[in-house]
């Protein structure tokens, strides 16, 4: 069996997952989901992430983070926004996390290992639920792919994307969020063969 590219998730459907952990008061996920949609990490990046990396000693939250990627080595540079700098000195502060401390542990004490790879992607598939879809359709790279393909659908320049993943090539990233195969897809629905010229009922 071929198994395809893992969704990403839209804009609408990100704004109903935020808005459920909002209401669930769950400092820990909200604090996940919006910085793994910043930063565009691979999971083995995010999920090793310490605090010390994103907060500066004084308290602040850094705007502008580096990060070299434990798969290619290459240093990137994400940038987080204001929802996610709130999301994670609210998330250090109920927690009373330690400059060294992982960022990522649930509900586990300060000092605690972060939470596993597949831990993380059954939170992701959990919310591929909450809004009606195949959780097996979604991943960790579900989190990864959805910022720079809404940005790439919004005319951002693909080479700026690239960069902001850390892809080699531009056509590694046209690759990675199936550009190519989005627009064969549409392509294809807007020549179908059947169904225009009447309508077959049964005599």
């Amino acid at each position: 069996m071929i198994v395809g590219q893992k969704r990403a998730f839209t804009l609408d459907e990100i704004a109903v997952i935020e808005a459920r952990l909002l209401t669930e008061e769950n400092r820990h996920d909200l604090a996940l989901l919006s910085f793994g949609l910043d930063t565009m990490f691979r999971a083995s990046d995010l999920l090793t992430t310490q605090v010390w990396q994103v907060k500066y000693p004084s308290g602040p939250i850094r705007s502008l983070i580096a990060r070299r990627q434990q798969k290619t080595r290459h240093i990137v540079n994400p940038v987080l926004t204001p929802a996610t700098r709130q999301y994670l000195l609210a998330w250090i502060e109920a927690s009373g996390k330690k400059p060294q401390d992982y960022l990522f542990t649930r509900s586990k004490p300060t000092g605690a290992m972060p939470i596993s790879r597949p831990h993380y992607a059954e939170i992701i598939k959990t919310w591929a639920v909450w809004l009606g879809h195949e959780p097996a359709e979604f991943s960790s790279h579900s989190i990864r792919r959805s910022k720079p393909a809404h940005m790439y659908w919004q005319g951002e320049d693909i080479a700026l994307i690239s960069r902001l993943l850390g892809h080699k090539s531009i056509a590694n990233t046209i690759e990675y969020l199936g550009i190519t195969q989005h627009k064969a897809e549409a392509a294809a629905l807007r020549h179908s063969m059947m169904g225009g010229r009447q309508n077959i009922t049964n005599r």
